[in-house]
């Protein structure tokens, strides 16, 4: 080496000493080869692990490159989910009988409608609050997205930061949750669903799914909700509105988060600002000009929309109505979700005309006759014994039900369920708890016809043999009811005494006559001989149904101690009416959903013969014809019915039918605490109250206006059906002494022999022309005819005075046990 190159070494090595101090020596020897310089080769201490500005910026670019691989490997294979069940989700429209609208309900309120059915204006006025650059942009806003990034990211306030593609994506396929993953999922299926749809479909889709509150989803369906109209008449400035309620529902809606008003001063402030804002902006993207909208802050000023309002589809009686159809579906099979999700459309049975008809029939009467502030004391308990009890106000607490039900058919056209949904939700026509009292009469009637009695202690024919309509029984008050064998029934309080309503003693009667007198001792032992198993069977086979509640099968059973309903009542004596032909209540016609249409009509089934059925009908047509439903007659119709009145008056109705409509109306009085029921006397200050009342009064008013210019339908003759097997030791005899007066009197008697004679007297006598009886009757020798009531030939005429008897008769042959008395002569 040369001296310069030894000095130069020399240096050299002092520099590095000096440079390093106590630090590791530089690596010696030639760079290595690395892909990636680190740590830096050549470099000490911590120098060695700070990168370079090339791997800085190579580091950058590796994980853009990465990121958006990642990115356009997602949005390549990222495929749209289904879209959730709750955007499909629309109102069930219901239908009256005759195609025109009843209600709508559901979970969710929509109506979706075209972009073109929304004005423009309006559609800027959600463009301008929501996303002003929708038009141009590709589905999603960078900076609102690291906007919302970032206050996610620090805990605080959630902020939105969503295109209005955005919230359509959300609110079609994903969820609320504010979460990275969901934020990420919601921006590629927005820029890929931006590819595959227009704008305008876009739009249109956000518009009607968006929810605004009070259960309003969509723009129909909110401008209905806070406006009262239709989407397509909403102005720029209502608009306005409806775009700041998006932003939140509960802060912006003026009457407060809930129905109670809560905040409504701070949400008031809140929507009034919010509403300026969006109209303001529009003046900024130049969707109109400044004084267009100034136009629309000073001269309409806030638009305030309407406040909460109940349920109108529920006022009045359609609430009833739509829960009867409701209930109809459920039963039909349609599940509650489904029915949830909506979609429906539902063509009922009701008959708008009638339903008014009904309601005004029971308003009507009822008009200016109650006195909320009348009160009655209680005196009586469900038996009619005597008690102290409290007073309660008997016209305030009246109810009442009614139902109409089309024979052969089934479909229910009317009910009356109470006088307003939103004040009394429970249905007074459906099942009510309410006993039915005397109309139960038509059952108990109809079984002996069908079945006969249980034994062959009525007479000579076979036991199961259908009963006639002039199959004689004791009448009289306070008779000891017996079992089929003969022995008495007896309860905790011993022999059952059965009392006439009347307190009468009627003597030997027949059926058909008991049914126009409602002659309680009549029916329930009739019931017994029968056998109350057997009534219960042909109260089912008549419509009631089998879970009804009945109560025991004991005598009173005959006396309706049982609680069907105003419907079901109405429909099983459409069963008579239709001459045996039973058909199932229903109270929605077909309903139509997803393009298919389902029929709920009932299948009518015969359940009596035509003989049977038009027996009861012949009865029944007694009570209006002279009975004690001879109120109805004012019809003018050829019509049969039943009235029934409950122990201690808790209850009255009236039912009837024409051929062409059933109908059946209640009275009760009943708590609105506990629901218990309470005796109707006393109501509308009347002393007593029966069927024979107002339930008539009521039912006659409502089937002449129903009916009015149909032309009535005659229903079917009495087909004579049956065997006379009277009651054992019941008969029809002439057994009075002739009087000086020479009046006559036709006397009814009651034999005790379990054997009576039954042959036919001829009876001859002539009526006194004063106060008197009529005359007695005289028989021939006995004969094996069989006699029917008042079955003598050549009766006499009673006295033209008071008190004239009527006369004639037949006499029953000798008998071992003497006849006796017991009814005395009626009058003419």
């Amino acid at each position: 080496m040369t001296r310069a190159e030894m000095r130069r070494a020399a240096q050299g090595k002092g520099r590095g000493s000096r440079g390093k101090g106590a630090g590791a020596a530089a690596p010696a020897g030639p760079k290595p080869k690395r892909f990636i310089d680190y740590p830096r080769w050549g470099k000490t201490g911590f120098k060695r692990w700070i990168p370079s500005w090339k791997q800085v910026s190579s580091g950058i670019l590796v994980a853009v490159a990465a990121l958006f691989g990642l990115v356009g490997y997602a949005y390549a294979h990222v495929q749209l989910p289904t879209e959730n069940a709750a955007l499909k989700m629309q109102s069930n429209t219901y239908l009256w009988k005759d195609g025109t609208l009843l209600a709508r309900r559901g979970t969710y309120y929509r109506e979706n409608v075209p972009l073109d059915k929304i004005p423009l204006a309006v559609q800027n006025d959600f463009i301008a609050a929501e996303n002003e650059t929708f038009w141009t942009d590709k589905g999603i806003d960078p900076q609102g997205i690291l906007r919302a990034l970032y206050k996610m990211a620090q805990g605080g306030d959630t902020q939105s930061g969503s295109t209005i593609t955005q919230q359509y994506i959300k609110n079609a396929y994903l969820d609320s949750n504010q979460t990275f993953t969901r934020k990420f999922n919601e921006i590629l299926l927005s820029i890929k669903i931006n590819q595959t749809m227009s704008k305008q479909q876009i739009l249109e889709a956000y518009l009607n799914g968006v929810y605004f509150g009070r259960g309003a989803y969509g723009i129909q369906a909110a401008a209905k909700t806070y406006y009262g109209i239709d989407a397509k008449s909403l102005n720029v400035s209502q608009g306005a509105f409806l775009a700041a309620l998006v932003n939140g529902p509960s802060l912006y809606d003026p009457y407060g988060s809930d129905e109670t008003g809560t905040n409504a001063a701070n949400n008031k402030a809140r929507a009034i600002a919010r509403w300026q804002y969006v109209l303001n902006r529009q003046v900024v993207d130049k969707m109109q000009s400044a004084a267009q909208a100034q136009q629309a802050l000073t001269a309409n000023k806030f638009p305030m929309p309407k406040g909460f309002a109940k349920d109108s589809s529920k006022s009045g009686y359609v609430g009833y109505l739509v829960d009867l159809a409701t209930n109809n579906l459920l039963r039909s099979g349609v599940s509650r979700a489904d029915l949830d999700k909506g979609g429906y459309t539902i063509w009922t049975t009701f008959d708008k005309k009638a339903m008014d008809d009904m309601k005004a029939a029971v308003d009507g009467t009822f008009k200016g006759k109650l006195d909320p502030k009348r009160t009655v004391v209680n005196t009586v308990d469900d038996r009619g014994t005597p008690q102290y009890g409290k007073s309660y106000p008997v016209d305030a607490w009246l109810h009442a039900g009614g139902a109409s039900v089309k024979p052969g058919d089934g479909a229910v056209t009317a009910i009356y369920g109470g006088p307003d949904y939103l004040k009394q939700q429970f249905d007074d026509a459906d099942n009510p708890g309410v006993l039915v009292g005397s109309t139960f009469k038509a059952f108990v009637l109809a079984a002996a016809l069908e079945y006969g009695v249980q034994s062959n202690n009525q007479g000579t024919a076979s036991p199961g043999t259908g009963l006639s309509l002039d199959t004689l029984y004791n009448g009289n008050n306070k008779l000891k009811i017996r079992k089929p064998d003969g022995t008495l029934w007896t309860d905790k309080n011993g022999p059952w005494t059965q009392v006439n309503d009347s307190g009468e003693n009627l003597g030997p009667i027949n059926l058909k006559k008991a049914m126009a007198q409602s002659v309680n001792t009549v029916y329930v032992q009739l019931g017994m001989d029968v056998g109350m198993d057997k009534v219960k069977q042909a109260a089912i086979q008549a419509g009631l149904s089998p879970s009804t509640q009945w109560g025991g099968l004991g005598p009173s059973f005959a006396l309706g101690t049982s609680t069907p309903g105003p419907i079901r009542l109405a429909a099983a004596y459409a069963t008579f009416a239709s001459s045996g032909m039973e058909a199932d209540p229903y109270e929605v016609d077909h309903y139509t959903v997803n393009g298919k249409t389902v029929s709920l009509k009932s299948t009518p089934k015969r359940v009596f013969s035509p003989d049977v059925a038009d027996s009861v009908t012949t009865a029944l047509k007694a009570v209006i014809n002279g009975g004690t439903g001879e109120k109805a007659r004012a019809l003018g119709w050829d019509a049969a019915g039943k009235t029934g009145t409950t122990d201690s008056k808790r209850s009255a109705w009236f039912v009837g039918y024409t051929k062409t409509l059933s109908t059946a109306i209640g009275l009760w009085d009943q708590s609105p605490k506990d629901h218990s029921f309470w005796p109707l006397v006393g109501l509308t200050g009347k002393t007593k109250i029966y069927g024979a009342d107002y339930p008539t009064e009521i039912w006659t008013t409502y089937m002449k206006s129903v009916l009015s210019g149909e032309t009535p339908v005659d229903l079917p003759a009495d087909p004579h059906y049956g065997v006379v097997q009277n009651e054992a030791g019941v008969r029809a005899s002439a057994s009075a002494s002739p009087s000086a007066s020479a009046s006559a009197s036709a006397t009814q008697s009651v034999n005790p022999s379990p054997t009576p004679s039954l042959t036919q007297g001829n009876g001859n006598g002539n009526g006194g022309n004063g106060n008197g009886n009529g005359g007695t009757g005289t028989s021939p020798s006995p004969t094996a005819s069989t006699c029917i009531l008042f079955c003598g030939n050549g009766g006499g005429n009673g006295g033209h005075g008071n008190g004239g008897g009527t006369g004639g008769g037949s006499s029953g042959s000798p008998s071992s046990s003497p006849s006796t008395s017991n009814s005395p002569a009626t009058g003419n």
